[in-house]
């Protein structure tokens, strides 16, 4: 609890003095970005988030089954294992696997493929236990890239946690909120010694709600949000991937950023030309991730 409150402070933070020349220049630097930055980003590469929600005590059999069912099966038909994660919370046995597709169409085609392939068949029915399959339930969200994300560096340096944030913008603010970061949030994240893994927005014409994505993505039981429930997560919502050495020193790093001079400025010029806050109330969530033994990504 204590760290999701450094992270949302750092979106929240309060600023008493400011230099009004340099917000004026900022608050024109932001708004040419969001006219600039489109609402949905380029769709030339296709992430999919897959959230597995595991039978009660079985999340070992989930990772066992990815690793040495889904893994050989995914390599067959195309579809390419980002990173797989669990949640540092060991009361969460939630597995979050990042597949990557050139395009939605190929991932149909694979996924099809691979549901029909006879050796998937038959290592998912050696998992079950007891009639039931240690899945329970899953949640697919499609990503694209947004244009300020570094390209995707897959490198297993280990010793390190991943940090899951999904943000809801308020209506219409979804670019500036964009721009915000394009401009300064993950600069100033990279300077304060958090790596910027990957930044993306729901697929355009995506059906998922908000509501569903929060979910999937957030803590459990802390998934709640202001907003209404049908508000659809394309063109709405910010999902990034980022590294830190420690969930220790991912709170160190987040108290400089938010006591940093220009982020304090940049955010309070970005709310003042949106007219208010650029997220929806408890709209900012954080997941901490450990990798699995078999991701690519560590």
């Amino acid at each position: 609890m204590e760290l999701l409150f450094v992270h949302l402070t750092f979106e929240g933070i309060i600023v008493t003095m400011l230099n009004k020349s340099f917000l004026a220049s900022v608050a024109i630097t932001l708004i040419a970005g969001t006219a600039a930055l489109a609402q949905t980003p380029s769709a030339s590469k296709l992430y999919e988030l897959r959230s597995y929600v595991s039978e009660p005590g079985r999340q070992s059999d989930v990772l066992k089954l990815i690793s040495d069912g889904s893994v050989p099966v995914m390599k067959k038909h195309n579809l390419t294992l980002v990173g797989a994660w669990t949640a540092i919370d060991p009361k969460d046995e939630r597995v979050f696997v990042l597949v990557s597709h050139k395009d939605k169409s190929s991932c149909d085609a694979g996924w099809t493929a691979f549901q029909n392939d006879a050796s998937w068949k038959e290592v998912l029915e050696k998992s079950v236990v007891d009639g039931k399959k240690p899945v329970k339930s899953f949640e697919r969200v499609f990503l694209t890239v947004n244009d300020y994300s570094p390209a995707l560096d897959g490198k297993q340096v280990g010793n390190r946690v991943f940090e899951l944030r999904t943000y809801v913008a308020t209506k219409g603010n979804l670019a500036a909120l964009n721009a915000r970061f394009k401009n300064h949030t993950i600069s100033l994240l990279s300077k304060h010694g958090i790596t910027n893994i990957l930044y993306c927005s729901v697929l355009e014409g995506e059906k998922l709600s908000c509501a569903k994505l929060l979910e999937a993505v957030s803590p459990v039981d802390k998934g709640a949000a202001d907003l209404d429930a049908n508000l659809p997560a394309a063109g709405n919502s910010l999902v990034y991937i980022i590294a830190h050495a420690s969930p220790e020193a991912a709170k160190v790093s987040f108290g400089k950023f938010g006591a940093d001079e220009e982020w304090t400025k940049a955010y309070k010029a970005s709310e003042a030309a949106a007219g208010g806050s650029l997220t929806v109330n408890n709209g900012v969530k954080s997941l901490f991730l450990k990798p699995a033994t078999f991701s690519p990504i560590q």
